[in-house]
């Protein structure tokens, strides 16, 4: 079939069903003429003869839906993409609805590059800045990616010049519009993948946002890193369907083998670059003994929990000030033994209602009494919104980091160490 054309083969359409339930691939259906989003949906049973499918979803129907509602269905088989509409019968079971075949199929566009679903659980999240005025930042999880593009859901979004939250509205973003940069964090441990992007859909419904994003002329070591996520993605869907697999993020040093197995090889010697990075790790350590950090922040629970934090990260030297006023008196007194980093805790800011993007906006003006200072934002959790004002110089930490490696490597990056 032709993209355009569209066929009423009955052993066509079986075909097609066997296949998507064989393979327990996902696609989404969704209620015509109703502002809702999407269900994912699988096939758990086909029936040629009564012209019936039972689809399982991933979360309920409303109640009140009547029977005989229409839904758009979309789905890929065989590199192709089809389009119907089946109507709901009733339900079968716990997220499973009984629905009548599609009288037809469209074969729509060709779709290029097979994408791969994600789960909130997964920690999987996108950060993106526009290139527009106003400039805007959001963030939220990512819910499909691909070789050529991702879609997420957006739970923020924040005006970048001062750091305003704004009630996330389709009508802000439009087909077309350049997204730049874009982050997608958790796909790999300790790694980021950063690219440019381009919007192509939009879509609002349940209170919730999805953006479909297309992929502007991935650097090579960006397409490479993409393309191992997804061929790992693509194993685990064959050990059980990417639908629960998790990110790709063992833990540092984990090894993995089978009860019972045989021991494997003994392990290598230790070569001379591991003792040298463990040389150099060493020197780390009394660098940062050494360095000496000026804190800003308001005396109470919020400074008890940085210092405790900087000092087990190895760092002792640090002088308190309650304000910026009183942190650049002391910078000018320090003369040549002067501070490596000055850290700034926004929780104050936030407690008072701001955003932590908004408090770094604020602070700004005065922070140019510590001229080329390296500057840490701390807070207690880490917030995506302030990845966009990172810079060489400036960056977030987060003292409840669920990685504490990001803690110390941001505060050693800093420092230059």
């Amino acid at each position: 079939m032709a993209a355009g054309d569209s066929t009423r083969d009955s052993g066509f359409i079986a075909r097609a069903f066997e296949e998507l339930m064989a393979e327990q691939l996902e696609f989404p259906i969704k209620v015509e003429g109703a502002k809702t989003l999407p269900y994912t949906a699988v096939v758990q049973e086909s029936d040629p003869e009564g012209r019936t499918l039972i689809l399982k979803l991933f979360r309920p129907l409303p109640p009140a839906l009547a029977v005989g509602a229409w839904f758009g269905l979309v789905f890929s088989v065989q590199d192709r993409r089809y389009e119907g509409r089946i109507a709901l019968q009733d339900r079968d079971g716990y997220l499973r609805y009984r629905f009548e075949w599609p009288k037809s199929l469209l074969s729509s566009d060709r779709r290029v590059w097979k994408r791969y679903a994600f789960r909130p659980r997964e920690d999987v999240y996108v950060t993106a800045q526009d290139c527009e005025t106003p400039c805007h930042g959001l963030t939220g999880p990512l819910t499909s990616l691909s070789q050529g593009g991702f879609c997420m859901r957006v739970d923020r979004i924040l005006r970048i010049e001062d750091g305003l939250p704004m009630r996330p509205r389709a009508n802000l973003f439009d087909p077309g519009r350049s997204l730049s940069p874009v982050r997608i964090h958790g796909l790999v441990k300790d790694e980021v993948l950063e690219a440019r992007g381009q919007i192509v859909r939009i879509q609002e419904g349940d209170s919730e946002i999805q953006l479909a994003v297309q992929f502007n002329a991935l650097r090579e070591p960006v397409s490479i890193l993409l393309s191992q996520v997804l061929a790992a993605r693509e194993r685990q869907a064959g050990r059980g369907g990417a639908a629960g697999a998790a990110p790709l993020r063992p833990a540092h040093g984990e090894t993995a083998q089978a009860e019972g197995s045989a021991p494997g090889p003994a392990p290598a010697p230790v070569d001379d670059q591991v003792l040298a990075a463990a040389g150099r790790e060493q020197l780390r350590r009394l660098d940062r003994r050494a360095a000496r950090l000026l804190l800003v922040a308001q005396d109470g629970e919020d400074r008890a929990g940085l210092v405790r934090s900087l000092q087990a990260a190895g760092y002792w030297r640090m002088d308190l000030a309650g304000d910026l006023p009183e942190a650049a008196a002391a910078h000018g007194q320090a003369g040549a033994a002067g501070f490596r980093l000055l850290v700034v805790d926004l929780e104050a800011g936030r407690r008072s209602g701001l955003e932590a993007l908004g408090a770094v906006r604020q602070l700004e003006p005065q922070l140019e009494a510590f001229g080329a200072l390296p500057v840490a934002f701390a807070t207690r959790a880490p917030d995506p919104m302030l990845e966009l004002v990172a810079r060489p110089g400036r960056e977030a930490v987060a003292r409840e980091d669920p990685d504490p490696g990001r803690w110390t490597g941001a505060l050693d990056r800093l420092m230059g160490l």
